[in-house]
C-alpha cells in the first residue's frame, strides 16, 4: 500500500535573516496565544492532509532544528544533507521511496492560506495526476516562478521570475507520485552546471515534454516567505485568520 511523504527542505543557510541567532525555519509565531514555528505551519498543514510521515532534509550545521522538532509529537524523521540547491534538497529522500508513493513537498519559510492546500493536492494525485502544482494568486508573479496553465488545469508552463510573468499564479507547494519524482530528478540534474539548478526549470520541461499527466489546483490568494525582515513582521498578523486543527 501506497504511504503519503511530507518533505521539507531545510538545508538552506538563510543568510538573507541573519543574525538571528538560529535557523530561519524555527522563527516564531504567535497563533491563538501559542508559540509555533514558522516551517511548524508545514507540517500541520501535511499532517492534516493525511501524511503518514514527514522528512526534514536538514542542513548538518542547524541542529537547533532537529532538536526543536524531536520535543515535538509529529510523526518527523531528519535527513542531515549538505544540499547544493533546493531542487537536490527536496528530492534527496526520494530514492528511498517506493514509486506509488505520493510526496507532498513544500517550503518552511513560507506562509500560506487556507492550510488544506496539501489536501487538494493529495487528492489531484490520487484521482490520477502524477504531479500538481498548488497555485497561489499573487499582485505580481514576476517575483515568483509563474504558472500558465489551459482550462482543464493541465500546466503548459512555468517561469522563473520572468518579465511579465506568464500569469499571477504561482506555484507555492506541490506534490507527486514518487515515479514521477524520479523524472522530474533527472530534468533537474540536466540543467547546465553552471549556476543554481531550480525547480521552476525542471517543471517546465516536464510540462513541456507533455509525457506525463501534470496539474495544477489553485489554492489562495495568501502566500509569502519570510526572507526579509519586513515580511517577519507581516507574519504574525497572517496567521491570526489560520484555521489550524491541532
Amino acid at each position: 500500500m501506497s504511504k503519503i511523504i511530507g518533505i521539507l527542505p531545510m538545508a538552506g543557510k538563510g543568510s538573507r535573516l541573519q543574525p538571528i541567532g538560529f535557523s530561519k525555519e524555527l522563527y516564531p509565531v504567535i497563533y491563538k496565544q501559542k508559540h509555533f514555528a514558522i516551517s511548524e505551519f508545514s507540517v500541520l498543514a501535511m499532517s492534516n492532509a493525511g501524511a503518514d510521515e514527514i522528512k526534514l532534509v536538514i542542513n548538518p550545521e542547524k541542529s537547533d532544528i532537529a532538536r526543536y522538532y524531536a520535543q515535538k509529537d509529529y510523526k518527523t524523521c531528519m535527513y542531515f544533507y549538505n544540499s547544493p540547491s533546493l531542487p537536490e534538497s527536496c528530492l534527496f529522500p526520494i530514492d528511498r521511496l517506493h514509486d506509488d508513493d505520493i510526496c507532498l513537498f513544500g517550503l518552511p519559510d513560507t506562509l500560506f492560506s487556507p492550510l488544506d492546500g496539501y489536501e487538494k493536492i493529495r487528492i489531484k494525485i490520487e484521482n490520477g495526476a502524477d504531479l500538481c502544482l498548488g497555485l497561489f494568486e499573487v499582485p505580481d508573479g514576476s517575483k515568483y516562478d509563474s504558472v500558465l496553465v489551459d482550462d482543464e488545469n493541465n500546466v503548459l508552463s512555468v517561469s522563473v521570475k520572468q518579465v511579465p510573468p506568464l500569469s499571477n499564479f504561482i506555484w507555492g507547494i506541490w506534490g507527486g507520485k514518487v515515479k514521477t519524482l524520479k523524472e522530474l530528478k533527472k530534468a533537474i540534474n540536466s540543467q547546465s552546471t553552471k549556476g543554481e539548478k531550480l525547480l521552476g526549470v525542471g517543471f517546465h520541461k516536464l510540462a513541456q515534454s507533455k509525457k506525463i499527466n501534470f496539474k495544477a489546483v489553485q489554492i489562495g490568494n495568501t502566500y509569502f516567505d519570510i526572507g526579509t525582515m519586513e515580511a517577519v513582521v507581516m507574519a504574525n498578523q497572517v496567521v491570526k485568520n489560520f484555521k489550524i486543527n491541532k
